[in-house]
């Protein structure tokens, strides 16, 4: 059965920007200043592409009781300093996209503000708008499927038509359970070595570390798809 993509759907921190080390440090370094040690690489294993509200619980649940008032603006504030001086787009993002020939859309854990911020500091926001769907718009963040599904129904386009991109074990799994096909992205600076093993673990198709590499993935599928013979598998 031929298989061509109909929908490509990106995922924002640690695949389009290089935002889960900003992220992340700054999280770490408040859950730690609240009384729960946790360093960089716990954070970006144990939170990275989940919603901001179920990492709240989480630690809520390991402190035995609720989070501070401000522990929510006092990140935010952070992250919006660090991204406002340090946020760069993922390298080739900007190009790739331009050329791949397929509708495109953003589906992140990100909260809007924050999303529309590093889009815009990247200059990435032109490429999707107003195609930006954040968690806030469904019932349950990832690893539940519920965004990629939103996404996909808005952009009119079926689950089994569109490829996702992500960079994180919650995110792929969301993919999975949505009936699509996930691509496992680990170019970003956050990434360690065995980051494509528990991409690959969660179900993504391929891995891949370079934008420009996208592309040729998206053709192998569907030469896959066909019986064909691709490319070199990653």
């Amino acid at each position: 059965m031929d298989f061509k993509p109909k929908l490509v759907i990106f995922d924002c921190d640690g695949v389009l920007v290089d935002s889960e080390v900003i992220v992340s440090t700054a999280e770490a370094a408040e859950i730690t200043r609240i009384g729960h040690r946790i360093n960089l690489e716990e954070v970006v294993e144990q939170f990275a592409g989940i919603p901001a509200s179920d990492m709240h619980r989480i630690i809520e649940a390991r402190l035995g009781r609720p989070l501070p008032a401000d522990f929510s603006t006092r990140i935010d504030a952070r992250v919006r300093e660090l991204y406002l001086s340090d946020l760069a787009a993922i390298a080739g993002a900007r190009q790739t996209i331009r050329s791949l020939g397929i509708p495109c859309c953003v589906a992140s854990s990100s909260e809007p503000n924050r999303l529309g911020l590093a889009l815009a500091k990247t200059e990435l926001l032109d490429l999707f708008y107003p195609h930006i769907f954040s968690t806030v718009l469904v019932r349950n963040g990832k690893p539940a499927p519920d965004i990629f599904l939103y996404s996909a129904e808005k952009m009119k386009v079926p689950p089994a038509e569109c490829v996702v991109v992500e960079d994180s074990f919650a995110g792929v799994t969301a993919a999975i359970a949505a009936g699509m096909t996930a691509l496992g992205f680990v170019g970003g600076t956050h990434c360690g070595p065995s980051h494509a093993t528990r991409l690959k673990e969660a179900g993504a198709k391929r891995i891949f570390s370079r934008f420009e590499d996208l592309r040729p993935i998206l053709g192998e599928l569907s030469s896959d798809a066909v019986g064909l013979p691709g490319r070199q598998r990653r």
